[in-house]
């Protein structure tokens, strides 16, 4: 994995998704399990880059609906 130097919602959400597919390979479950909580710590940093972006918008012209996977469209 490279280093992320725009740590932007969508960034932080695929390095989050690499964490899923490498997780899938491993056989040990405690292995995939950590590997797992890896990608759900990068789900919640999108969601802070994204908390971050709408605020820094002007009028809201940032916020969108955002769901992470597993959701049914949730919004925060």
């Amino acid at each position: 994995m490279g280093r992320i130097e725009n740590h932007d919602a969508r960034a932080w959400r695929a390095r989050a998704e690499e964490c899923r597919a490498i997780a899938d390979t491993f056989d040990n479950p405690e292995t995939r399990a950590k590997m797992l909580a890896v990608a759900d710590d990068y789900e919640r940093m999108a969601e802070n880059a994204e908390r971050r972006e709408q605020a820094a918008a002007p009028d809201g012209a940032g916020q969108r609906a955002t769901s992470r996977p597993g959701t049914a469209g949730t919004s925060p």
